[in-house]
């Protein structure tokens, strides 16, 4: 289910672009008819970043889910950049067990791993920030790793995995080098939710929508059809790559991905964000979980802010 929404975000026509008006009240009538609160960061190509408090205040730090693969991926595109680490070494070059996947398969989700022990624990991890890489890397190796590919596979138990390669291959915390090379060459501060921060790598960074934008305008470039990094398969035209699934367009690139923390009676809360090819941006982060439907929806109607005449 969540591959075929995926597959129909970020389809945009060729219309003309609106102004970030437009895109702020499509996002409130969606928040409206979810019965959500939310907050808006939008980018024109001609302009600054501008937030709207839609319920939730434009400096409000907020919970990124999913959206913290980026800063997992990106991390490790920069270790790799600088030689400490390579795509296609094999994981076991740093974590004993995992053999047969390497670096660049863990990011991309090709690993093998089919299972997600994050969606057995994350609940009673709530609100201890500790990040709990480590246990669930432990909980894959008692269950044995996979031998053998199976395509592209959406997984939290990648973005753990990828966690500890970072820090055996700095030799420093995940989170102390991923802040060292994702997010202050960005001019952007995060920092582990103190409700999510148990899932750092894979769901747990906290930030503001604009400070979000900033990372994402300074890493995901809309300019160019041709990524940074390895890429995996997602069928219709779209690839998973560096925390992010991406679609050529019109010889540029759209770069969208969401995130979701659903845990009734404790934390519902959802993130989407999106760069077009005509370099328009969007990050909106809100306050309920929804399901795939909706959140498609919200896709829809940012697209149509942005491009109908």
């Amino acid at each position: 289910m969540w591959r075929a929404a995926a597959l129909l975000c970020c389809i945009a026509s060729t219309g003309a672009a609106q102004t970030p008006d437009d895109v702020a009240a499509a996002v409130s009538g969606w928040l409206t008819e979810h019965g959500a609160r939310g907050v808006v960061a939008i980018r024109s190509p001609d302009a600054d970043t501008v937030v709207f408090d839609l319920g939730i205040n434009v400096d409000a730090v907020i919970e990124l889910a999913s959206l913290s693969k980026a800063i997992t991926a990106i991390c490790a595109a920069e270790l790799v950049k600088i030689g400490s680490l390579a795509w296609d070494d094999p994981v076991a070059k740093y974590v004993p067990g995992f053999a047969d996947m390497s670096v660049a398969d863990v990011i991309t989700h090709q690993s093998g791993i089919t299972q997600d022990a994050t969606q057995i624990y994350m609940r009673t991890w709530l609100d201890d920030p500790t990040h709990r890489a480590a246990d669930i890397v432990a909980h894959m190796q008692n269950r044995g790793a996979p031998t053998g590919g199976d395509g592209l596979v959406y997984s939290n138990d990648n973005y753990a995995l990828a966690a500890m390669v970072i820090e055996a291959a700095s030799g420093s915390p995940y989170e102390h080098t991923c802040r060292d090379l994702a997010l202050t060459p960005a001019g952007v501060m995060a920092h582990p939710s103190p409700r999510s921060g148990a899932f750092l790598s894979w769901g747990g960074w906290s930030i503001t929508a604009k400070d979000y934008l900033s990372f994402h305008a300074h890493w995901f470039d809309t300019q160019t059809d041709t990524l940074k990094g390895p890429s995996g398969d997602f069928g219709g035209g779209a690839v998973y790559g560096l925390g992010m699934l991406a679609r050529p367009m019109q010889g540029g690139m759209n770069h969208w991905h969401f995130g979701a923390l659903c845990f009734p009676n404790q934390l519902n809360v959802g993130s989407y964000v999106v760069a077009f090819f005509n370099d328009w941006r969007v990050m909106v982060a809100y306050d309920a979980c929804v399901e795939w439907p909706a959140m498609v929806a919200l896709d829809g109607a940012i697209v149509s802010a942005v491009f109908d005449d």
